[in-house]
C-alpha cells in the first residue's frame, strides 16, 4: 500500500487531476450497483455522501498543495455525481431531477474544497494541522449518524446505519492518528466539526 501511494503522488499535475476524475467517476458507478446488492435500508450505506468523501480525502492527502489538493478532490467528487448519474440515465434509464443533480454537484465543490485541504492536512508526515484533517473525515461521518437521530421521525427505521456511521467516525480517528497523543489533540478537534456539521446538515436539509 505504501509502495502505491508513493507512486501516486510522484505522478505529475496533470495524471493526478485525471486520475482523481477517473476516480471519482468509477466511484459514482459503484455507489449505483452498490445500491442494488446491499439489502434494505443498508443500501443508504453505498449513497452516503459522507462514503464519498473518503476517496476525496485521500486523493486530497496525495496532493503537493493546498490549492491542488482541494482541485483533486473537487474533480473526484465531480466525477462521482457524473458516474452516478450518468450511470443511472444513461445505462439503467432512470431518470434523475436536474434540480438535485445540480445541488449535489453544488455540495461535490464544496465538499472537494473542504475535504480537499483536510486530506493534504493529514497527508503532512509534520505539523500540528495533522489532527485537524483527521477531525474533519470521521467528524463528517459522526455527524451524518447524529443527524439520522436527531430525525428520528423521519429515519427511526435508519437508526441502525445511524450508529455504523458513528462508529465508523470514531474508528476513522483512531486508525488515520499516529499516536494517543495525536488522538486525543484530534479528539478535542472534533467537538467544533461536529456542531458546524450539524448546522450544515440543517442547511442542506433545507434545499433536500
Amino acid at each position: 500500500m505504501k509502495i502505491i501511494i508513493s507512486r501516486l503522488k510522484t505522478l505529475n499535475i496533470r495524471r493526478y487531476m485525471l486520475f482523481s476524475a477517473g476516480a471519482g467517476i468509477i466511484v459514482g458507478i459503484l455507489t449505483v450497483l452498490g445500491q442494488g446488492v446491499l439489502p434494505g435500508n443498508w443500501g443508504s450505506l453505498a449513497n452516503s455522501g459522507t462514503v464519498w468523501l473518503i476517496p476525496a480525502f485521500y486523493v486530497g492527502g496525495l496532493g503537493p498543495s493546498k490549492l491542488k489538493s482541494a482541485l483533486a478532490s473537487i474533480l473526484t467528487l465531480c466525477g462521482m455525481v457524473m458516474g452516478y448519474y450518468g450511470y443511472a440515465m444513461i445505462i439503467q434509464d432512470v431518470a434523475h431531477s436536474i434540480y438535485y443533480i445540480l445541488v449535489w454537484t453544488g455540495a461535490a465543490i464544496l465538499g472537494g474544497l473542504i475535504f480537499g485541504i483536510a486530506g493534504y492536512l493529514w497527508g503532512q508526515d509534520q505539523g500540528s494541522k495533522h489532527k485537524y484533517g483527521s477531525a474533519l473525515i470521521s467528524g463528517v461521518f459522526i455527524t451524518e449518524g447524529l443527524d439520522l437521530y436527531l430525525h428520528m421521525d423521519d429515519y427511526g427505521h435508519m437508526l441502525p446505519v445511524g450508529a455504523v456511521k458513528i462508529t465508523v467516525g470514531f474508528i476513522l480517528l483512531l486508525v488515520l492518528e499516529r499516536s494517543n497523543k495525536d488522538r486525543v489533540a484530534s479528539l478535542l478537534a472534533l467537538i467544533p466539526v461536529i456542531v458546524l456539521g450539524m448546522i450544515g446538515y440543517q442547511i442542506l436539509h433545507s434545499f433536500t
